[in-house]
């Protein structure tokens, strides 16, 4: 049984909790219609981290969905 994942360490979760990953980064998109940073699935679990302020000719950071588990506290 999956358990809500509530930290203060989620960005813009303004004390949401999320039950999945999955939930956190469906969210996370829907904020990018404001401008906000969000994870977009390049290819079956990796994920780039979209953001405005990416630099011209700046690396961009490829995440896997293990890290972004971690990262983020969920265990699926």
């Amino acid at each position: 049984m999956a358990t809500s994942i509530k930290k203060d360490a989620l960005a813009y979760a303004d004390g949401r909790s999320f039950k999945t990953l999955d939930d956190y980064l469906a969210f996370r998109k829907t904020l990018g219609t404001t401008g906000r940073s969000f994870y977009e699935e390049i290819s079956p679990g990796n994920y780039r981290l979209v953001t405005g302020r990416r630099l011209p000719g700046a690396e961009e950071k490829i995440y896997t969905r293990e890290e972004l588990l971690k990262k983020f506290g969920f265990s699926e």
